[in-house]
């Protein structure tokens, strides 16, 4: 898949800024497709960074995307990349300021305050059927020996919630991502 027109602004200004924690290509295709998918809801990003995975998120939508980070001076840099996407609602502050607009459709979780401690209210923010997405995460046979005598709590706490039926799925060589839907 060839990346949206929107995305090489985005990235650039990432670059621009020094930011290094931008959505892969791979990932963000997978956004991409998520959100397409969707037809009627909301959309949430939480964690905008520098708007790559916005940016793949809004050129597969017309459905309204909140997004939220707590960068005050990136998201006045990244508020300019979607100046003409009326669709896309950015919001500066902590991570939960997000909840308020839901229930969400699809919701990509990114700020790792929400990946562990937020997790049951992201799941309330999410509708029924609704989608998470969680990405981030490094394949079992790629980590350090020291990885493997901890318990991995996003990973444990994403897959074995029990309002959610999750899984796994490899996005590149050495990354994944885990897709849960609300199911009550």
């Amino acid at each position: 898949m060839q990346r949206p027109s929107l995305v090489d602004p985005a990235m650039k200004l990432a670059e621009s800024l020094g930011f290094e924690n931008s959505c892969l290509d791979e990932f963000g295709q997978l956004l991409h497709l998520l959100a397409g998918h969707i037809q009627s809801g909301k959309v949430a990003e939480i964690g905008t960074g520098c708007g790559v995975s916005t940016a793949w998120i809004a050129s597969a939508t017309s459905l309204d995307v909140y997004t939220v980070d707590n960068d005050e001076e990136r998201a006045i840099e990244t508020r300019k990349l979607f100046v003409e996407h009326p669709n896309v609602h950015q919001i500066v502050g902590d991570w939960e300021r997000i909840l308020h607009e839901g229930p969400f459709r699809l919701v990509f979780v990114d700020a790792k305050p929400a990946k562990l401690e937020g997790i049951d209210k992201v799941v309330n923010a999410t509708e029924v059927g609704g989608l998470i997405v969680i990405d981030d995460l490094t394949p079992v046979e790629f980590w350090t020996e020291e990885w493997k005598r901890k318990p991995d709590l996003v990973r444990d706490a994403w897959l074995h919630h029990n309002q959610l039926a999750s899984i796994e799925v490899r996005t590149s060589l050495k990354a994944s991502a885990i897709l849960a839907r609300r199911i009550c």
